[in-house]
C-alpha cells in the first residue's frame, strides 16, 4: 500500500522547519525529556539513520521527530550528542569501523548546519545580536568538532556574537583577541597530549588580548576525567554542557562589567 503524501517529509528541511514545524513548536513545547526511553530511542534511530542513509532520509527522520514534539533545543543538546556517543560506543564494540564513524559524524555535522538557522532564530533572543562576544575554537589539530559546533550555535541562539571556527590556528586566535571586543575565549579540549601547549596558548592569548578582562572557558571530553583542568590550564572556569556554559559565561561577563563600572565611578 502506498504511504499517504506528507508535505512535512518531502519539503526541503529548512523550508519545512520554517513553514510547517516551527510554528507548531512555538505553541506547544517539545514533550520529550532527556533520558526518557523515547529520547534514547530517538538518539539510536538518528544514529542508525546517519550510518546507513543519505541526507534526505536523515532530514525526514529529524522532521518526524520534531513533528512528534521533540524540541529543537533537545535535539541540539541531547539527541545529536547522544547519537555521536553511540558511534564511539559501537566502534569500541567492533560493531562499526572507523570509516563508518567518520561518515556518520560528518552527516551529523551537516545536519547541525542545516538546522542551525531555525535553531538560532527560534531562541529567546530571536537571533538578535547582543553586546556579548565570544571566540569559540577547538584546540589546534583537534579532530572533535561537533561539540564546538553545537556550542557556537547555542551561544548564537542566546544573542552572542560568535567568531571562530573548528579549523582556526593560533595566529587566527591572536588576531581575534587583538580586536579588543572579545569578552570570552572558549576552548574545546579533547587531547591530553596538547595540554602543555594549551596552557601556553591561553597565557599567550591573555597577553595579546586588548581586553584586560578576557575570560577563558574550557570544555570538552577531558573535563569528565580532569576535575581541576581549568585551574591548571590558567582558565577562569570550565563547563561540559552548552546551556550551562552560556549561562555561566554571561554571568561572569556581567560580573566583570559591574566591577569595571564601580571602579570608574
Amino acid at each position: 500500500m502506498d504511504k499517504p503524501f506528507n508535505p512535512e517529509i518531502t519539503a526541503p528541511l529548512c523550508t519545512a522547519l520554517k513553514d510547517l514545524v516551527i510554528p507548531k513548536l512555538l505553541q506547544v513545547a517539545g514533550s520529550e525529556q532527556p533520558g526518557s526511553p523515547l529520547a534514547e530511542q530517538q538518539s539510536q534511530l538518528l544514529a542508525k539513520t546517519c550510518l546507513s542513509s543519505p541526507s534526505p532520509e536523515i532530514e525526514s527522520c529529524v522532521l518526524n521527530m520534531v513533528g512528534q514534539g521533540l524540541g529543537l533545543e533537545t535535539m541540539f543538546l541531547h539527541t545529536i550528542p547522544s547519537a555521536a556517543r553511540l558511534f564511539h560506543q559501537w566502534w569500541t564494540q567492533d560493531e562499526i569501523d572507523f570509516v563508518a564513524v567518520t561518515q556518520a559524524s560528518y552527516r551529523l555535522q551537516e545536519l547541525v548546519y542545516k538546522l542551525s538557522a531555525e535553531f538560532v532564530l527560534s531562541g529567546p533572543q530571536c537571533g538578535g545580536l547582543s553586546n556579548y562576544a565570544a571566540l569559540l575554537v577547538n584546540t589546534p589539530q583537534s579532530q572533535h568538532s561537533l561539540g564546538l559546533l553545537i556550542l557556537s550555535q547555542y551561544f548564537k541562539r542566546y544573542g552572542w556574537q560568535v567568531v571562530g571556527d573548528t579549523t582556526w590556528r593560533e595566529p587566527d586566535m591572536v588576531i581575534a583577541v587583538q580586536s579588543g571586543s572579545i569578552d570570552l575565549l572558549g576552548l574545546s579540549v579533547s587531547d591530553e597530549r596538547q595540554l602543555g601547549y594549551l596552557k601556553k596558548l591561553i597565557a599567550t592569548l591573555r597577553k595579546k588580548s586588548l581586553n584586560p578582562d578576557l575570560l577563558v572557558m574550557v570544555g570538552g571530553p577531558l573535563l569528565a576525567t580532569h576535575d581541576h583542568l581549568a585551574s591548571w590550564l590558567g582558565a577562569d572556569f570550565s563547563c561540559l554542557q552548552a546551556h550551562d556554559a552560556q549561562v555561566m559565561a554571561m554571568r561572569r561577563v556581567d560580573d566583570v562589567r559591574q566591577r569595571e563600572n564601580k571602579c570608574s565611578l
